[in-house]
């Protein structure tokens, strides 16, 4: 069985003494960690590592080499260099349990299987589509989910000091920020994960008194059509605002509509439509647009 950090003794470590090869037990102090280093969270359940675990992994010279991750600890520098390891027990799956309570039958099989799991600071699997089989493959891992919070860090960290619509809302919107510039193939993943926290927002705001409620929704929902962007699906994106009513649009959501239909035209080619709401958009939204629709072509 792998060796394992003893949490007792972590908060006394520096962090250069963490090169050790050694992976966390306890969440709530790998998650300090990997807050500091702007990481993910690479995470097996512990009695998984009780019995034979393949891995495969890709050299730079093209070969494959076939490891057995409960047993070969040679992986374990290159694992920390770009995410937190953590064996989580047993005794910690009834508190994921409850927290992931709602969430699709595909999330929910990726939390009772086998398979190593991607995972933000909050216990929220990152590559919650990604199907489980034996034999996998470390380098395609790192190369998909490997990414820095640091985009993400304040929201992150408001979010962990204070759970309610706003902090649950401004990090689900910084992860389609954060979508941006992930692989594509992690792009979608990172659009559930999101959801995750916009399905949050919108419950504390059902138990929120507030004059904007309405407004709020309806931003969620325009945000929803900028995940249809990130995901290149321009033409349903140009479906969905078609659906829209500009005087139906709260006036704290104007700019955002703008930035939607002058990404959603601009996608699809039609830059004469697209023009009509350049003036409109912030540098920021901008940036923003350009981004999306260099991915997009």
């Amino acid at each position: 069985m792998k060796n394992i950090i003893l949490s007792t003794f972590i908060l006394l470590l520096p962090l250069q003494s963490l090169e050790s090869q050694e992976w966390f037990t306890n969440f709530d102090i790998a998650k300090r960690l990997a807050l500091v280093q702007d990481k993910m969270l690479f995470v097996v359940w512990e009695e998984s590592l009780f019995q034979r675990y393949p891995l495969t992994y890709n050299t730079a010279e093209g070969d494959m080499i076939i490891t057995d991750l409960s047993q070969d600890n040679n992986f374990d520098e290159l694992i920390w260099e770009y995410f937190v390891p953590v064996l989580l027990p047993e005794s910690a799956y009834e508190k994921i349990r409850q927290t992931s309570e709602g969430r699709s039958a595909e999330y929910l099989a990726k939390l009772n299987d086998d398979s190593i799991k991607i995972m933000d600071v909050n216990m929220n699997i990152f590559n919650s589509t990604d199907p489980f089989n034996f034999e996998q493959n470390l380098s395609k891992i790192i190369k998909t989910y490997s990414l820095r919070t640091t985009l993400i860090k304040q929201d992150l960290t408001n979010y962990l000091k204070h759970k309610n619509f706003t902090t649950a809302f401004n990090l689900a919107s910084k992860y389609l920020d954060l979508a941006m510039f992930v692989e594509t193939d992690a792009r979608e993943e990172i659009v559930v994960l999101a959801n995750i926290y916009f399905n949050e927002s919108i419950a504390f705001l059902d138990k929120t008194k507030t004059d904007n409620r309405e407004a709020y929704l309806q931003r969620i929902k325009l945000l929803s059509i900028k995940e249809s962007l990130l995901l290149n699906a321009g033409k349903k994106a140009k479906r969905q605002l078609k659906k829209l009513v500009i005087s139906d649009i709260n006036k704290i959501n104007i700019q955002l509509y703008d930035f939607l239909k002058y990404t959603t035209f601009m996608c699809l080619g039609d830059n004469d439509s697209a023009a009509l709401h350049l003036s409109k958009l912030s540098n920021v939204n901008l940036k923003k647009a350009n981004l999306i629709i260099k991915m997009n072509n």
